[in-house]
């Protein structure tokens, strides 16, 4: 009897234990993984769910999908039960994968805290059975080169073309990737367009780079990638269709571009420039000394100098270097760079202004500027140049003249010259009066001695009168009666119409007028000078007028500044400041 006993009693207790865990395995599961479809295609995403139970935080770690899968979107959802008093919460993830390749792709554990997911097993196929061949031609990337060689440096023009058939929705357009690090892309242009290509009616998204390789060797271009989405959007259809029960699930369409390669050539032999300049076109044009004369010595000159190129950038153009002679002193300014992207490629131009002292009247020759560049479209060595420059350098007009006492004394000029005698000499340092001169002059001295105690008599009457009356407000003189006041009032009003105007040459003329009698003795002739000379924030506002007036590019903030403020604000600072004596700088 205990034999059978213990025969039975070991097989009900595996058999009860196997029991107990199958029962218990779906009430301890708090996590679980649930996928839309078992099978898809490459084009077709899945939808995978995870679910939570319990109040902890949802926490998955995702990074064991990206291996296989590429997550579209997720979007997140929590639920709270009471059930005889008790609480329960329940979580869940939705996430949208789209296989990365075709096969059996495992989906492992995904960890969620302490607990993971039990694996899933999904079948990706090339291609739905359902779709026909002609759709593997709903979107076209395209790459295109202007030319198969290129020197390094120069420009080299890439076309990306994106055809997309009605019904593809874009998400996605990555940049065309270059083989060579030391490579330079610039997007130029972008333009939309309608096109037919073997019976198919496409959307065309055409985008132009500008690509400049700074090593030789074979470039290749390619890597444009796309993503999209066919079908419309769930609401664009529900609306169109509410009682739509079987809507087909879009599909995702990628698409890689082609690749491209040019091949850069080395600098060759036969350039003999000091700077590799690869261009279709370079020039060297001036500005500014023929606004400017007469040139007087001491008095600062501007001079602007602009190198523009078609098919180089900004940051490629050199720096002006010339040699001047000894008496002309030269100051450089920041220099100003611009990028202008067209169709056909870019142009950069870089302007250099240059401050010119002479500290000597006399005629200068300015040498002339050549820069050596290379042509690309005739392939040989070229010289753009500045013609040389005569300046002619007048005295200084304010300049203070010798004084008198330099001058030689009459004595020095007497002893030099052998024909005066000593009684010639000594009648010109010791002249003889007549007697009626100094008898006119002795009543002269009386009646002004009179004439003084007169006037000392009137001071003290008035002063004796005003002060009995001192309760008689006096009249305070204000800036209206100042002459050299109201000109600067009125050299005022003309600068605050211009702005409003919208004149800027009036501008202008009206600041340089304004300047002339703000300093007198020493005037900025430019607006270059007078930024310098004025504050921060009235320097601000006509070095934008500056720019309106000769940068290349547009300047149209240059009348959004209230001039006649920040003029009061200036000159309040510098009532602040403590009065002393101040040198006027060279370069002001």
């Amino acid at each position: 009897m205990q034999m059978t006993k213990r025969s039975l009693t070991q097989p009900s207790k595996a058999l009860l234990i196997l029991i107990l865990l199958l029962l218990s395995a779906p009430i301890n599961a708090k996590v679980t993984a649930i996928l839309s479809s078992e099978s898809t295609s490459l084009d077709q995403p899945v939808r995978l769910t995870l679910q939570q139970e319990g109040e902890q935080e949802m926490s998955p770690d995702l990074r064991v999908l990206e291996k296989e899968f590429e997550i579209l979107g997720r979007s997140s959802q929590q639920s709270i039960s009471v059930i005889n008093g008790q609480m329960s919460a329940k979580r869940s993830l939705s996430l949208t994968l789209l296989p990365k390749r075709a096969g059996k792709l495992d989906i492992p554990p995904i960890k969620m805290g302490a607990e993971s997911t039990h694996p899933l097993t999904l079948q990706v196929s090339e291609q739905p059975q359902d779709e026909p061949l002609s759709k593997t031609q709903d979107v076209l990337v395209e790459l295109s080169l202007n030319k198969p060689k290129a020197y390094i440096e120069e420009e080299v023009l890439l076309t990306l073309k994106l055809f997309q058939a009605p019904g593809i929705r874009g998400e996605s357009l990555d940049e065309p990737s270059p083989s060579m690090p030391d490579t330079q892309m610039k997007l130029l242009q972008e333009e939309h367009y309608n096109s037919e290509r073997e019976g198919i009616k496409y959307r065309v998204l055409e985008r132009r780079y500008a690509v400049f390789s700074y090593q030789s060797g074979n470039l290749e271009i390619g890597g444009a990638r796309f993503r999209g989405r066919t079908g419309k959007g769930a609401l664009f259809s529900l609306f169109n269709d509410p009682f739509t029960t079987q809507r087909k699930a879009p599909r995702i369409v990628r698409s890689e571009s082609n690749k491209v390669s040019v091949e850069i050539l080395p600098i060759p032999q036969s350039f003999k420039g000091k700077y590799w300049l690869p261009a279709r076109n370079l020039q060297i044009v001036e500005n500014g000394i023929e606004d400017q004369t007469p040139i007087f010595a001491g008095k600062p000159l501007t001079r602007r100098i602009m190198v523009f190129a078609d098919g180089l950038m900004s940051s490629q153009l050199p720096n002006i270097e010339q040699a001047l002679p000894s008496a002309i002193k030269q100051y450089q300014e920041r220099p100003q760079f611009n990028d202008t992207p067209t169709r056909t490629g870019i142009s950069g131009s870089r302007q250099s202004s240059l401050t010119l002292i002479a500290t000597e009247p006399g005629h200068y020759d300015l040498p002339a500027i050549e820069i050596p560049w290379w042509n690309t479209e005739s392939d040989r060595q070229e010289m753009a140049r500045l013609p040389a420059q005569l300046l002619e350098i007048l005295p200084n007009p304010t300049a203070s003249s010798p004084s008198l006492q330099q001058q030689p004394p009459p004595q020095a000029l007497l002893e030099h010259s052998p024909l005066v005698s000593e009684d010639e000499v000594k009648s010109t340092q010791e002249p003889s009066l007549p007697e009626e001169t100094l008898s006119r002059d002795y009543w002269l001295t009386w009646l002004l001695g009179i004439a003084w105690l007169a006037t000392l008599f009137a001071w003290w009457y008035t002063r004796h009168t005003n002060q009995s009356h001192q309760d008689v407000p006096k009249n305070i003189p204000t800036k209206q009666d100042n002459p050299d006041q109201r000109a600067l009032d009125e050299a005022q009003e003309r600068i605050q119409q211009a702005y409003a105007n919208n004149e800027a040459i009036a501008a202008r003329s009206a600041w340089l007028d304004w300047a002339q009698l703000k300093w007198p003795e020493n005037p900025p002739n430019n607006l270059t000078r007078l930024a310098k000379r004025c504050g921060e924030e009235v320097s601000q506002a006509v070095t934008s007028l500056e720019r309106a007036l000769y940068s290349p590019s547009a300047e149209p903030g240059w009348t959004g500044y209230d001039v006649l403020r920040l003029i009061e604000q200036m000159q309040q600072e510098k009532k602040q400041e403590p009065q002393q004596e101040r040198l006027i700088p060279l370069n002001p």
